[in-house]
């Protein structure tokens, strides 16, 4: 296991996040759980992903990583 975590991950993927969670419809199963999530996330501070290396392993999931899939 390799533990990648970073301290401003959570307020980078907020951005994403957020809106996602937003869009899910009350008649759904996963709508509480959202609603959980959003409340919680409401508790971070976004961060701009431009404030993220090009070579974080972080960009492998927001795009923009320096790294070339092989």
């Amino acid at each position: 296991m390799f533990n990648s975590s970073l301290i401003y991950e959570i307020g980078v993927l907020k951005n994403y996040a957020m809106p996602l969670l937003a869009e899910i419809q009350r008649e759904r199963p996963e709508f509480s759980e959202a609603r959980r999530l959003y409340t919680k996330l409401k508790y971070f501070e976004p961060i701009q992903e431009e404030f993220i290396p090009d070579h974080s392993l972080l960009r492998e999931f927001i795009g923009g990583s320096i790294f070339e899939e092989k």
